[in-house]
């Protein structure tokens, strides 16, 4: 069976109108993958990143070639291969696929490894494709406090895809969280019930506490001056990360940075999770695919909050 993808990338880097669709034909499929229709994806900081052609995703792209982008993936399998065994045509599917050198999520088909995939509720909405890269980095990255549980964590962007997870995964694993934010009043975080610090008050003292930072630069740095010594300290941008944790180290923090890796099994524990309701995806927007670069400017206006979802 074959199938013509229509698939959302760069050829060249530039700002969001330098997307473009490609059109290619599925035809024979791997026997150890399975192909999905893909219902949904989302739009996350590093697709911002690679299209403009920025991070260690971006410098493998060869010139003047096609790179599709997107790593959140919710779909229905429609085609199995041969040696695939535990995934059936039919059932509704997520992962965070192709991370982190073969995106291409922005997409209308798939070819993806069942080690990727998790089954969920055909009942889901498109909205359960933001649970994917960010539930997972905002997972990844609260584990590396659990030496400190006993202490208050400071979670940045509060507002955004990692950081709305990331306060609700932090509340479901026992943590002391705070919100640091510029925006104390916004309507997402009194849904989320949550503890919140706006900078002015966070910069007039030192405070005892962990810090997720998932702001990085600059900003991420001054924030370290207000976290006295001996704490724990992660910082998840890449472009700014070696800055950060070199500076905390300098500072007396205990720094680490993360990358997100596909972890079957922690997908699995957020899907769960997600499922008793004590976590959900906040959807800010939804665009269709062939709008990806409409969604791609709504990201980059810094508006947002929750996630950004495209819908195939």
């Amino acid at each position: 069976m074959s199938h013509l993808a229509q698939t959302y990338g760069v050829i060249q880097f530039g700002n969001a109108d330098a997307l473009t669709k490609v059109e290619r034909t599925l035809s024979q499929l791997d026997v150890n993958k399975v192909r999905i229709k893909l219902i949904s994806s989302s739009v996350n900081p590093i697709d911002i990143k690679t299209r403009q052609g920025l991070g260690f995703v971006a410098k493998e792209k060869a010139e003047d070639k096609f790179m599709p982008l997107g790593y959140d993936a919710f779909g229905v399998i429609e085609q199995v291969g041969g040696s695939v065994s535990d995934l059936t045509v039919g059932q509704h599917v997520i992962g965070m696929v192709g991370f982190a050198h073969s995106p291409g999520c922005y997409s209308t088909y798939l070819d993806v490894c069942p080690r990727e995939l998790i089954v969920v509720d055909a009942q889901e909405t498109p909205t359960i494709s933001g649970l994917c890269l960010a539930g997972l980095t905002a997972l990844q990255a609260l584990r590396l406090f659990d030496e400190a549980k006993h202490k208050p964590i400071f979670i940045t962007a509060p507002t955004g895809g990692v950081g709305h997870l990331a306060l609700q995964i932090a509340q479901t694993l026992g943590f002391d969280v705070i919100a640091l934010t510029a925006r104390p009043t916004h309507t997402l975080l009194e849904k989320l019930n949550v503890k919140v610090l706006g900078y002015d008050d966070f910069y007039k003292q030192q405070h005892d506490a962990s810090l997720l930072d998932l702001v990085g630069g600059e900003f991420g740095l001054r924030l370290l001056n207000q976290i006295t010594v001996n704490n724990r300290v992660v910082t998840v941008p890449t472009l700014s990360r070696d800055m950060i944790c070199s500076r905390a180290s300098e500072l007396g923090h205990k720094a680490g940075g993360v990358v997100v890796n596909a972890v079957n099994e922690d997908l699995k524990w957020l899907y769960s999770v997600y499922k008793t309701g004590k976590i959900y995806v906040h959807q800010d927007k939804s665009f269709d695919l062939e709008n990806t670069s409409d969604a791609h400017h709504y990201m980059e206006n810094n508006n947002y909050c929750g996630k950004i979802i495209i819908t195939a």
